[in-house]
């Protein structure tokens, strides 16, 4: 999965939206700092697969 960087929670939300709606499969996530107490937000994006009966439904 691929992962973009984003500290701002509204941005964040607002881009998973619109790689939800574009077709991606979309997760949050944090890491830790190392040696301080803050996290880095992530979130991880993966293009889904289609399915052969779905391309030819369109």
């Amino acid at each position: 999965m691929s992962k973009l960087e984003i500290f701002n929670e509204a941005d964040r939300l607002a881009v998973a939206q619109i790689l939800v709606k574009n077709g991606y499969t979309v997760r949050q996530s944090r890491q830790r700092v190392e040696g301080k107490r803050s996290y880095i937000y992530l979130l991880e994006y993966q293009k889904n697969q289609q399915r052969k009966e779905e391309d030819d439904d369109g």
